[in-house]
């Protein structure tokens, strides 16, 4: 018996079992010599891949995470040279380096057979997917270990690439937990003072990778998955840095969503923005109906995310979604004068600034001044005018810690004050409830 024949399936119950062997053997090609010429793969986003070359990249995508498929029931019913196949599956996803995700599938197929009396999937439709364990990537400390991302540190700036250009910079879940890493790294330094996002291949991103989506699991685990990107988000947004989004290509979706958490965008004239989740019939998790209100109100954000239209670059500077927009070519350079620029300034100053505008365009208008006025405070103890007579120079601070009499004196005072039973008694007699010395000696 031949290779070629001791590998093709004789039964149609065979077809699983070679399935697993190539899977888990890494076989791309082996596993695409199971699909007749022309058969369809139904992907986790339920979008078709059909012929072997759409075939073969949905299956290379699988392989990159490494399965490890056991097949543990099965059931085939047959119909001349037709075969209808049920199978349930358990699979582990991920790399050695992280905890790999858990996985329960069940997956319905229509086999044939062929001329030479072996039998191929003509359509293949993984039904449902549960994760029985989060996906839990390796989130690196040193940049150089990330895969997915290039992050570079050149003195104070730090510049982050979406580094997945087949993908179109697609935000796959290793890609969100490589950012939100780089992120935290970031947020970390002492020493960073500005952040530039851009994207590899000519496309900032192209939001979340819908074809992973049936990796998320349950709705608990889709909710939890998205409070993580929503937390990526606020990290961006929060950072004591100024942040700037360099968009060239697509910016939509989760992409469109990284760009509003940034301080600046800055984009080519080529660049296109959306929210097209719509028509995928899911909605936007992290800023794509929050913050996007919050820029340009809520009858655009309306629009920008119940239509799903692709808009040009020069429509997201006239909202106020963006800053400016360049000559294709004239992008770089830019974002570099823009660097400068803000490198140029107070740091201190910048940081309140970010602080109070942040936060006071979330508060009513008073609170917001209070903000205002408590910066303005600040500003003048950093630039010198720190000594405020009747505050005590750090002296409460000093005395605690030598155990000294400003703090003995202090305690002494306060411990005990309106805290015994004449304290409960006189506070009762001035809300009008009157009590007897007996009854205040009793308490």
């Amino acid at each position: 018996m031949s290779q070629e024949t001791s590998m093709s399936a004789h039964d149609p119950e065979d077809l699983h079992r070679l399935f697993a062997e190539r899977a888990n053997a890494g076989d791309v090609e082996g596993l695409v010599a199971l699909y007749e010429d022309g058969a369809t793969l139904i992907g986790p986003d339920r979008v078709p891949a059909a012929g072997a070359g759409a075939i073969r990249e949905r299956l290379a995508y699988l392989l990159a995470f490494a399965p490890r498929f056991t097949s543990t029931t099965g059931k085939v019913v047959r119909a001349g040279d037709v075969a209808l196949l049920s199978n349930s599956w358990h699979v582990t996803l991920g790399s050695s380096e992280g905890a790999p995700a858990a996985l329960e599938s069940t997956t319905t197929e229509i086999a044939r057979r062929q001329p030479d009396g072996s039998w191929r999937y003509v359509i293949d439709d993984p039904a449902s997917t549960t994760v029985l364990a989060d996906v839990s990537l390796a989130t690196p400390s040193d940049p150089s270990a990330f895969e997915q991302l290039l992050y570079e540190e050149d003195g104070p700036v730090v510049r982050i690439t979406l580094n997945r250009p087949e993908r179109r910079n697609a935000l796959s879940m290793q890609l969100s937990e490589e950012l939100t890493a780089a992120l935290e790294l970031v947020r970390r330094s002492q020493s960073v003072k500005v952040l530039v996002i851009a994207g590899a291949g000519e496309t900032f991103c192209a939001g979340d990778d819908i074809t992973e989506m049936g990796l998320w699991g349950n709705a608990n685990e889709i909710m939890r998955r998205v409070r993580g990107y929503q937390r990526m988000a606020d990290t961006l947004a929060d950072l004591d840095k100024v942040t700037i989004a360099a968009v060239d290509g697509f910016a939509v979706g989760g992409g469109l969503e990284i760009t509003m958490a940034c301080d600046f965008v800055i984009s080519s004239a080529r660049a296109k923005w959306g929210m097209p989740e719509v028509d995928v019939g899911i909605t936007p998790g992290w800023g794509g109906t929050t913050r996007m209100a919050r820029l340009i109100g809520r009858r655009m954000t309306k629009e920008i995310n119940l239509l799903g239209a692709l808009h040009p670059a020069s429509r997201a500077a006239e909202l106020g979604l963006w800053n400016r927009v360049v000559e294709d070519d004239r992008l770089q350079a830019e974002v570099d004068a823009l660097v400068q620029v803000v490198l140029s300034k107070n740091q201190q100053a910048l940081r309140q600034l970010k602080f109070i505008i942040d936060k006071g365009v979330e508060a009513d208008l008073h609170t917001a001044q209070g903000f205002e006025a408590l910066s303005a405070g600040l500003t003048g103890a950093v630039n010198g005018a720190w000594q405020v007579a009747d505050a005590d120079q750090a002296g409460g601070i000093l005395s605690f810690i030598a155990d000294g009499e400003q703090w003995k004196a202090r305690r002494a005072l306060a411990r005990d004050f309106w805290t015994d039973a004449h304290g409960k008694w006189a506070a009762g007699a001035y809300l009008g409830q009157t009590r007897s010395p007996q009854s205040r000696e009793a308490r």
